[in-house]
């Protein structure tokens, strides 16, 4: 039957609802500012049960800037599985875009970008969320060259990028100007200009141990 499958009535049903509060609660922060917003507010514009909203949220902010679940582990996933002779650079920035594409045909994110920056002194609330991206990069970035995650450039190439991919979009106009798949791109091809990707942990050369005359 439909529902017993993975992707079945069941589990579209369940992220329905889960959108369906994400709008709402990103839509009231918006009109009313967040403070004046309860988590009932945001149970009645979405026509759900506080109760319900316990299932997929602790918190109001939540609502508003938590990803869907399971989306860093996408992103690693799908950056880890891009063809092998990209560069970890290329393979971000395909991922990036592809990503970008659709979440900006959806009014959540867009609302989202919007909200931050009508007020910008809720940038704080969405840190976590930031970070759990960022990190899901740097484990991929580190998959695929075989360098540690705590290596040098496996967090600067992370952090490179993700900091070029927020630039890109706080340039971003909605109603004018280049559309933000394109200055996502943009932005990252900026860095790997700057940034190229090192030898794996096989191809590097041995570094020669120093005779006595040499060590001072």
């Amino acid at each position: 039957m439909e529902s017993d499958r993975p992707d079945g009535l069941r589990e579209r049903k369940k992220r329905a609802t889960h959108r369906a509060l994400q709008s709402s609660a990103v839509a009231l922060f918006r009109l009313h500012g967040p403070e004046a917003v309860t988590v009932e507010s945001i149970c009645a514009d979405a026509g759900v049960s506080p109760r319900t909203f316990f299932n997929y949220f602790s918190s109001k902010d939540e609502a508003a800037f938590m990803l869907e679940e399971g989306t860093p582990a996408l992103i690693e996933e799908r950056i880890t599985a891009r063809p092998p002779q990209e560069t970890p650079l290329e393979a971000i920035r395909a991922v990036f875009v592809a990503r970008l594409s659709e979440l900006a045909t959806g009014r959540i994110w867009l609302e989202r970008v919007l909200l931050l920056r009508e007020r910008p002194e809720l940038a704080p609330r969405i840190t976590l969320t930031n970070r759990a991206v960022e990190d899901a990069v740097t484990r991929a970035v580190a998959a695929r060259t075989g360098l540690p995650e705590c290596h040098l450039y496996v967090r600067t190439t992370a952090a490179a990028v993700f900091a070029a991919q927020q630039a890109a979009i706080s340039c971003w106009e909605p109603d004018s100007g280049p559309d933000v798949v394109t200055l996502v791109t943009e932005a990252v091809d900026l860095v790997s200009r700057g940034l190229p990707a090192p030898p794996k942990p096989a191809e590097q050369p041995r570094t020669r141990t120093p005779d006595a005359a040499q060590v001072h």
